[in-house]
This record gives C-alpha cells, structure tokens and sequence, in this order.
C-alpha cells in the first residue's frame, strides 16, 4: 500500500449554510511526486494544487489501496476495502448464488457516505469515475445516494469517444468492446458523447452543480477525475506544453500534460465556488484513488517512495 498525500483546505470565516459546504476532489492514479509541492522538476507544473496545501494541511501518512475500485468502495461506504471490495473485476461480474454481495462492486446493504451527507440535510451531487458497481439500481450512484451525476461505471473509458477500447479496459468483453460509457443521472449521456474531451464535459459539469447551487443550503460535490489513468489521452494544446520532453520513456510527456489539465480542472472549481460566495465555509479535500503507475504504458513518478499502484 504506497503512502498517499491529501490536501486538505478549510476556510471556515463568514457562513453562508449551518453547515460547510465539502468537496471532494479524487485524482486517478496520480503519482506522489507528480506534484509540485514533492518536486522543482519543469515537467511537473501544479500552481492551483501547490497553492491548496500552502493554505491548508498536508496528509502524508493518508494510506489507500493498491488499485481502483477497492479504494472507491472503500471511500463510498466508510469500511476498509477488506469489508467491502477488494478485487477489481469488471462490472458485470456476479456470483447468482450472492445475491446481497454478488456483484462488483458495495454490497447492496452497506450504507453509504452520499446518504449519511443527505440525511445530515446535504446537496449530493458526483461527476467522473464510478467504479463502485452498476449491475442494479441501488448499486449506481444515484442508488448509492448521489442526486445527480455525469460520469462512466467501468475501470477506464476513451477520453474522446467514451467508448471501451481493449487501450481503456485492459480486456475484451462479451461484446466486443462495442459499449459506450457516458451517463447522465438516470440514463446514457448519448447527447455529449464524443462531443469534446471527458475531462471538459466533467468539468463543465461540476461547474454547472456549483453555479445552481443554492448556497443556503451545505453542498457535498464528489468530483472524482478520470485523469490521469490510462489511456493517456489530452489535448494537443496540452501537449505541445511540453515539448521539452523528449527523452524515453514516451508516456512522461502525456502523462505530465494530463497533470497539468487535473491542476487547471481543479483551480477552475475553487474559482467557482469562490465567486460564488462559498469558499469560506468549504472543506475541500484532494486525494489519489492509488499510488501513481510505474508500469508501462502508465508514466507516474512516486520518488523517494518504492513501488506504485498494484504494490503492496
């Protein structure tokens, strides 16, 4: 289990709701020194994160899991992924002679942290990564207590087409791979599919949460980023930023472009929330799912510390 950094921001000055609004920020297999708070490496460029913890506390002995979706199951439902999930199997797996914890994924009679916000009087919403079920209702987001939500159930998805190649999955379903995984609540998001890159939609979304926000009322947003899990997909843009990047091996340019599209993500939301009054009376807590991968074709750096996602 590799050591994880959380940064942790509260502001509690001038209320604006009886209780803090939170937001939770999940990074995908984000490497310990892929932030510019552990490093001066050029390629490694985090303003709006070294500016979080410069205001507000480092976490670093915050364990979590070696890989995905033990980790999400765990954060979801408050128990150690040992009680909870500790595979990462795909979605549809199911054991029929289970039919309580059978499935990928949180047994469907564990509580979970969007209820515990919801019956405390919060707003829940989510954006991103699931990877903590889909084969019922009650195991979705929206049956695990989240009001609305954009995002993808599986492991990985294309950051262009939302589709399920094997450069997403990692493996060849029962139907060739022919999925698409974008939804909208209640059903597919085939309207945005395709349309721009995941990351944007995703943060168009947050975005959307906050600005119809009625501050009145406390806010649990759980924004859990696609990035910087495989495939390593970004924007040219983002790429030809670091150009200066031309040694071996070849996934540290995407790689640090994609980092570096998380930093901006993430100062676009606090910039929201603060134009929207509420910053002063908003935890936000950023966190990695996992230690960042060194294997190929993933290109994470975890220096000083040993190992990465998939070590114990």
């Amino acid at each position: 289990m590799l050591l994880r950094a959380a940064l942790i921001t509260t502001l509690l000055g001038s209320v604006t709701a009886d209780k803090p609004h939170i937001m939770l920020m999940l990074a995908d297999d984000f490497g310990w020194t892929n932030i510019g708070l552990h490093t001066q490496d050029q390629e490694v460029q985090t303003p709006n994160m070294n500016s979080l913890a410069a205001s507000g506390v480092e976490l670093d002995r915050h364990y979590a899991y070696k890989f995905c979706s033990p980790t999400r199951c765990s954060l979801q439902s408050g128990r150690y992924p040992v009680n909870v999930n500790v595979l990462n199997v795909e979605p549809t797996v199911h054991n029929p002679s289970d039919p309580v914890g059978g499935y990928a994924g949180i047994p469907v009679n564990m509580t979970t942290i969007a209820w515990k916000m919801r019956s405390a009087g919060y707003r829940t919403y989510m954006t991103g990564k699931w990877d903590a079920g889909m084969a019922t209702p009650t195991h979705t987001p929206m049956g695990r207590g989240y009001e609305q939500w954009l995002g993808y159930y599986h492991h990985a998805n294309d950051y262009w087409t939302e589709g399920l190649p094997v450069t997403s999955t990692g493996t060849v379903d029962v139907c060739g791979n022919a999925y698409i995984d974008l939804w909208s609540t209640d059903g597919p998001a085939n309207t945005l599919n395709g349309t721009a890159y995941e990351e944007e939609l995703f943060t168009n979304h947050s975005l959307a949460m906050i600005k119809n926000h009625d501050p009145s009322e406390p806010m649990f947003l759980f924004h859990s980023f696609h990035l910087v899990h495989t495939p390593l997909q970004v924007p040219q843009s983002y790429l030809d930023e670091f150009d200066f990047i031309r040694w071996s091996p070849w996934q540290r340019k995407p790689y640090a472009a994609m980092v570096k599209y998380l930093d901006d993500a993430l100062g676009m939301l606090v910039e929201a929330v603060k134009d929207k009054g509420m910053w002063e009376n908003t935890l936000m807590v950023f966190v990695s799912d996992n230690g960042g991968p060194i294997y190929f074709p993933a290109g994470a750096n975890n220096y000083p510390l040993k190992g990465g996602k998939m070590s114990d």
